[in-house]
């Protein structure tokens, strides 16, 4: 799932906090969500990995948390938190 966010800096807390979530550390490679810069226009494009594969992790909307640590690390969050929460609906309707 790949959608644009205006207001996302490209902090990349969110790639951070995901992969704390995962494996207990920092880095961007067992991260399930990616900041994408974009070439022109304002902002980055944001992609949630929906299946794993060798090098990532499907997201999981941190199932165990009220709010997914990406989300609670998002100055841009309202975006973020929408698109977590279609990934969470589009599982369940798959079950």
């Amino acid at each position: 799932m790949i959608f644009d966010m205006p207001g996302c800096g490209g902090c990349r807390s969110c790639e951070m906090a995901c992969s704390f979530h995962h494996v207990g550390e920092f880095g961007s490679s067992v991260s399930s969500i990616r900041i994408i810069d974009k070439e022109d226009g304002i902002g980055s494009r944001v992609l949630l990995i929906e299946e794993a594969n060798d090098q990532s992790r499907a997201c999981d909307g941190c199932q165990n948390l009220e709010l997914p640590l990406c989300v609670q690390y998002c100055k841009e969050r309202e975006p973020l938190e929408a698109m977590i929460e279609e990934l969470r609906n589009k599982a369940v309707e798959a079950t």
